[in-house]
């Protein structure tokens, strides 16, 4: 372990070109960084855990090849996890990073409202990490492996303010194939957490919005609130008919 390294991992598809996300992270204000491609032509999850295996950092970011950082979350991310920048002060494991979905499109513009109200949520994921304290990911999954991964680093886990953007370019039928395809692990992510919050349907389909006084954002666009509430009916039909 390097101290004060920032290991960049990113499973890549073949024949992606990943050059926008790479430069994004060569642009970060904090410059003490390696960046890890895995481009085995295996799933992510395995991918992942190459990239962990290889790393020399003394934290870990985990991005996807579609996600473009802003130049300060890596900063922001090292602050929070650096004990010796503020002696005495508390530190965290882990950070949350607010998402931004940068597809064009009515749906995308849909998706990304619906993002903000999952930041620090268990349906959130958080990306930056301590290694000494960093998992394996779970490689019997395929689109759960995040949340299972998310709950295994011990620790508070902070959120920074800087965002990353997702440029995914995905439509409403891949949207839901993909999800349909993820539903398969969902038993397997059922049987780890039973009493995971994000199995219970009232608190997925409702209470996440309505918290901490999120509902006021929520019930301030009924025409979006009506939007998210049938993407998540039909995902939830998906995920049943899949279990």
């Amino acid at each position: 372990m390097i101290k004060g390294l920032v290991s960049v991992i990113i499973p890549k598809r073949r024949g992606e070109d990943i050059n926008r996300v790479i430069q994004a992270v060569k642009n970060s204000v904090y410059t003490n960084i390696e960046i890890i491609v895995v481009d085995e032509g295996l799933e992510r999850s395995t991918q992942r855990n190459i990239g962990i295996d290889r790393a020399q950092g003394e934290y870990l970011l985990i991005l996807d090849s579609d996600q473009v950082i802003s130049n300060s979350v890596i900063h922001q991310c090292v602050f929070f996890c650096n004990s010796d920048i503020l002696p005495g002060f508390p530190f965290y494991n882990s950070v949350y990073i607010p998402e931004i979905i940068k597809t064009k499109g009515l749906f995308a513009y849909i998706r990304n409202w619906e993002r903000q109200f999952y930041n620090t949520t268990p349906i959130d994921c958080v990306r930056f990490v301590r290694s000494e304290v960093c998992p394996l990911f779970d490689e019997t999954m395929i689109g759960p492996e995040d949340a299972d991964w998310d709950r295994k680093i011990p620790g508070n886990k902070a959120i920074c303010s800087a965002p990353l953007y997702h440029y995914d370019n995905i439509g409403v039928l891949k949207y839901f194939f993909k999800k349909a395809y993820y539903s398969k692990s969902m038993r397997r992510y059922a049987e780890k957490y039973p009493n995971d919050k994000v199995l219970d349907w009232k608190w997925r389909c409702f209470g996440v919005f309505f918290e901490k006084g999120k509902w006021k954002g929520f019930l301030a666009r009924p025409d979006l609130a009506f939007a998210v509430l049938t993407i998540i009916f039909i995902r939830g039909i998906i995920y049943y008919a899949k279990r």
